[in-house]
């Protein structure tokens, strides 16, 4: 089977392409797609003599969600939950941050070094939310450009991932299916060797190169003009005898003509825009809106009491503060758009601006979808914005510090890690158990409680692995992944194995720039395997070099949520990325391609 093309691979195709292309276009979710080709293979087409069948049986079909990948993921987003939550995080390298802020070079050197080894051991997502908020901080008080650093953070969160078997979802799909063909799996520290040496080749190229073609730092960018606010704040007067008189704020209905209401000042007292308020006479209320839509509200019965800029001075004069905010991956609020939302009454803050994918968004921001990645402008009153803090559906960039609950809870959650390491390097306890294990250690001692647990869990990022594990069975199943195995073998049959690796890593490399990592890893695990034995090659060193070559996702911004998180705070644009992050996946493939076979013997 695996010598001629079948009516199964022709379908497998198929159905790669038209995933491959869903998740370029994202059109539809990365997870709906996975879930639909999983379902795909469930579709009974193929003619028997009992009748049509399809690819794999329900029981084939569903087996990835209880995968013992699967389980070690959801595990690590747990560890990482006890880690963020307990200050672990500030207690490694909060201090560190602050003192490697006294240059911009020595500050974007330590971000590098300081994210990617955190994101060894923390999920590259969290990590970037993690160390945004203190970054962002540091900018400001140090007068440093957030587009001079914030690209490090979302690299070196990916570079950080290469480092261990837990450093991001990719090397345990990869490693669970080296462990399912018979294998002892892939080491917890077997990715370090060479990924240290990926690290040191983009550090070195970065600091004597590459910051060259970071963007020009403007002097001190204010939010207001990073955001390109179009719209104004204005005191207006409710004159006597106009139609705002006597009723309340609800009433009025101003959010439907897009103004917003900031504050009501009455003589000496700042009130809250609360809906039950009621305008008396000359009762100033300070607005927010573009200019047509306040004309608009002047001509039924406002008189201008004075203009204001909308900048951080004239807000605080106003008792109002205006903060930037992002959405991560699994707020509740994607999908919504803010007048959907009613933002201002149910939040009580209110947005002046949307920023997605480095611009502003300026036709109609109100009704626009949100989507992950998409930076907020909000001003709002100090009470509100305290309570927002607390919201997990939005990540305020202002100063704070790294959370904490004390120096005891913190270096218990590192034993707990790094009793997990040591159980899983020695052989002790396999990794598919010493890494749930922690975390339900985690759990029990109260390092993160069961709420937290779930919450911190991606349920999209076990979709996706649940679902497309089974794609990779179907191709080893129906000799797909054998067939195109022994081509590409024949293709290099006079080459050296080194030069075989150096092939499929480089297409890993590209593939890895269009689709999530988890997708290309479950889809290439297969064809990886086949083509090392098809060569005569041992599979470990392919399957860790695709697991290395997978996390160099440096060149687009959609292709991990690392790099579309920073992309809106740091206005970067999609010439940024290609520009800065070209040569450290050329560098990961070609660093690996060459120290792979020195760390690991590809035959013998």
């Amino acid at each position: 089977m695996a010598g001629r093309v079948t009516p199964e691979t022709l379908y497998l195709a198929l159905v790669l392409g038209a995933a491959l292309v869903s998740f370029y276009l994202q059109r539809l979710c990365t997870d709906v797609t996975a879930l639909l080709v999983m379902l795909a293979l469930l579709v009974p087409w193929r003619p028997t003599p009992d009748g049509l069948a399809a690819i794999l049986t329900p029981t084939q079909a569903f087996h990835g969600f209880g995968s013992p990948a699967r389980v070690m993921v959801a595990a690590m987003f747990v560890l990482s939950a006890a880690m963020v939550r307990t200050g672990a995080a500030q207690l490694i390298g909060g201090r560190l941050l602050a003192a490697g802020a006294g240059s911009e070079l020595r500050f974007q050197a330590t971000v590098l070094v300081l994210v990617t080894t955190f994101s060894a051991v923390v999920n590259d997502t969290t990590t970037v939310l993690v160390w945004m908020p203190p970054v962002m901080a540091i900018c400001r008080e140090r007068g440093y450009s957030p587009s001079r650093v914030l690209i490090l953070l979302a690299f070196g969160s990916l570079l950080g991932g290469q480092w261990t078997l837990i450093g991001t979802r990719s090397n345990v799909i990869l490693s669970d299916y080296l462990r399912a063909r018979g294998g002892d799996g892939l080491g917890f520290f077997a990715f370090t060797p060479v990924a240290l040496l990926v690290f040191l080749a983009c550090a070195a190229w970065f600091l004597l190169v590459g910051r060259r073609f970071l963007p020009a730092a403007a002097p001190k960018p204010t939010l207001e003009s990073r955001y390109e606010v179009a719209e104004f704040l204005t005191e207006t007067m409710a004159e006597p005898g106009s139609q705002f008189v006597g009723r309340t704020l609800a009433e009025l209905d101003l959010p439907g003509r897009e103004v917003t209401v900031l504050q009501v000042i009455r003589g000496a007292e700042f009130l809250p825009p609360s809906p039950w308020l009621k305008v008396l006479p000359h009762d100033v209320l300070v607005i927010q809106g573009r200019i047509t839509a306040i004309t608009d509200a002047l001509q039924q019965g406002l008189k201008v009491k004075e203009e204001l800029r909308v900048d951080d001075k004239t807000l605080r004069s106003a008792d109002l503060r205006m903060v930037e905010a992002i959405l991560p991956p699994d707020s509740e609020l994607l999908g919504q758009s803010l007048r959907d939302l009613d933002f201002h009454r149910r939040y009580g803050v209110s947005p002046l601006a949307i920023s997605r994918a480095g611009r502003s968004l300026r036709e109609r921001p109100l009704a626009v979808p949100l989507r992950s990645g998409d930076s907020l402008l909000l001003v709002g009153h100090e009470a509100e914005l305290k309570r927002l803090r607390l919201n997990p559906n939005l990540l305020l960039l202002e100063s704070r510090l790294l959370p904490t609950t004390g120096r005891g809870p913190a270096l218990l959650v590192l034993a707990i890690m790094v009793s997990m390491v040591l159980v899983s390097a020695t052989g002790l306890l396999p990794s598919a158990v010493a890494i749930p294990a922690a975390a339900m250690i985690a759990v029990l001692t109260g390092s993160v409680g069961m709420r937290s647990a779930y919450e911190a869990i991606d349920l999209q990022a076990l979709v996706i692995v649940g679902s497309l594990i089974p794609f990779g069975e179907a191709l080893q199943q129906t000799g797909a992944a054998g067939w195109l195995a022994n081509g590409v073998a024949a293709a290099f049959a006079a080459s050296s194995p080194q030069l075989l690796l150096g092939a499929l890593l480089g297409f890993a490399v590209l593939l890895t720039q269009l689709i999530e990592n988890a997708a290309v890893a479950a889809i290439l695990a297969p064809i990886a395997y086949e083509v090392a034995r098809s060569a005569g090659c041992h599979p470990e060193p392919f399957l860790l070099g695709v697991a290395i070559c997978v996390s160099a996702a440096f060149v687009t911004p959609v292709a991990h949520e690392s790099t579309l998180l920073v992309m809106g705070p740091g206005r970067y644009r999609f010439r940024d990325y290609l520009v800065l992050g070209a040569p450290f996946a050329l560098l990961t493939w070609l660093v690996t391609t060459l120290a792979l076979p020195l760390c690991m013997p590809l035959r013998g």
